[in-house]
């Protein structure tokens, strides 16, 4: 690789670079980090910015990707310098204004961001992180997944843009570190009896790494991800690239019920609708035809059409569920689930019948 080659845009991250060099060698970031001899936190830091390339690291990303240390150094100078001069752009009331939006203290203690002292230095890590020149490229950018009919809202329920804009670009982020296959959407709607199987499975441990795997598979990077405060999206779908599709969950709520209408919802998206917008999904009434779209593919492949009517008739006794769940192949508390969404069932029958979700569970199965 020559160095002209890579010629970076005014404000492009080193990351950026880092990035189309691993898809253009089909590195993933743990295969990246094993030829760096480092871990995968700090693959995420070169992508996001956070870490900055010293020599050492010049060196090393010479050696395993190719260009010169000298490129990635002039590559790292050339960020920095934009990155102040974007900062120097923005005027100090229009940074308040902004930074009052973004959920900092969230993104801090999840390691999201470096929150340093002094406005300035806070203003340059946050345009850094959404990889935006000003707040007008930012609410340009996230303001319009807001906006598309395809994002689910209501007043009772209202997810304001930081914190969703926050949780959407760090699922990005984690994405990029997720290595798959080419999108393939015959590969993934063939993949629906695998992954309907993996709601019999109790246990994050168990069942997210298979889910992951066959996502991948299929070209999908999986990511759960808790939302930071203020962000009530249950799940996301959007295309990186024309190739890879990626699927995020905040696992809200923490039952089992909950998960899995929204993954399969969400897997509805990529089938029924492929990379026209970006959903967000949020648990409110639905208006826009794409989302009621999405929610009855997950219903209906959870429970088949030929069993509804007998769902519909279910008794709201503990046997009769446990029994229709066994004969579906789903877990109890996903029918419960069901049963409470076709209010067949009051919202605080049966709930002991749904499995629960930590966490820690959660984060242990990444």
């Amino acid at each position: 690789m020559t160095e002209e080659a890579f010629e970076p845009d005014w404000f492009s991250r080193p990351g950026e670079t880092l990035s189309a060099l691993m898809v253009r060698r089909s590195l993933s970031a743990r295969e990246l980090a094993e030829r760096l001899g480092c871990g995968q936190q700090r693959i995420r830091g070169l992508l996001t910015g956070m870490i900055a390339i010293d020599d050492e690291l010049a060196r090393s990303l010479a050696e395993v990707l190719g260009g010169t240390p000298a490129f990635w150094r002039k590559r790292q100078a050339t960020y920095e310098r934009c990155l102040a001069k974007a900062a120097e752009g923005v005027s100090t009331e229009r940074a308040i204004t902004w930074l009052k939006q973004i959920p900092l203290s969230s993104m801090a203690s999840s390691g999201w961001i470096e929150r340093p002292p002094g406005r300035s230095r806070t203003l340059r890590s946050c345009l850094a992180y959404f990889g935006v020149t000003d707040p007008d490229d930012w609410h340009r950018r996230y303001g319009a997944v807001a906006a598309d009919a395809a994002f689910r809202t209501s007043p009772t329920f209202e997810s304001s843009l930081g914190p969703l804009s926050a949780w959407l670009r760090q699922a990005e982020i984690e994405a990029t570190m997720v290595s798959c296959a080419r999108w393939n959407r015959e590969q993934l709607k063939a993949s629906l009896p695998r992954l309907r199987k993996l709601t019999l499975l109790r246990e994050p441990s168990k069942f997210l790494p298979r889910l992951r795997s066959i996502c991948a598979e299929a070209g999908v990077a999986f990511i759960a991800l808790r939302a930071p405060q203020g962000c009530r999206a249950s799940g996301a779908t959007r295309f990186l690239r024309p190739d890879k599709a990626m699927v995020v969950s905040s696992f809200r709520y923490l039952s089992e019920d909950h998960f899995w209408f929204t993954f399969f919802h969400e897997i509805g998206h990529l089938l029924l609708h492929g990379g026209a917008a970006t959903f967000v999904d949020i648990d409110t009434s639905v208006t826009d035809v794409r989302e009621r779209e999405a929610n009855d593919f997950a219903a209906l492949t959870l429970i088949p059409g030929a069993r509804q009517p007998d769902l519909e008739r279910l008794s709201a006794r503990k046997l009769a569920v446990i029994r229709f769940a066994a004969s579906v192949g789903i877990s109890p508390g996903i029918v419960v689930g069901q049963m409470q969404h076709q209010k067949l069932l009051g919202p605080d029958s049966l709930n002991f019948l749904k499995r629960r979700y930590t966490w820690q569970g959660i984060e242990a199965a990444s």
